[in-house]
């Protein structure tokens, strides 16, 4: 069950536990350069604030997301095999 962190009118960010570790979503209604800032300064507050790694999933091919993934610093973990037979990636930020 996600359950929201931050409520902003651009964007919501989501935490998720799953077999003890934090997953973390992020839904961007708008994006600017205004955006991107006021998300980076809420997200840093939020990895601080959280103290333990964070774990974001992410779709091999879907570029668009790789970016956003390293502009919010996160990093490679693991690849797996989802329930839909595809290999997906897993990235963490510490």
């Amino acid at each position: 069950m996600k359950t929201p962190v931050i409520r902003k009118p651009d964007y919501t960010v989501f935490y998720e536990w799953f077999e003890g570790y934090t997953f973390i979503h992020c839904d961007c209604y708008k994006w600017n350069k205004t955006v991107r800032n006021s998300l980076k300064e809420d997200w840093e507050k939020l990895i601080s604030v959280h103290g333990q790694p964070v774990y974001a999933m992410h779709d091999i091919g879907d570029n668009k997301h790789l970016k956003f993934l390293s502009l919010m610093g996160f990093e490679y973990h693991t690849n797996f095999v989802g329930t839909d037979g595809q290999e997906h990636q897993v990235y963490v930020r510490k």
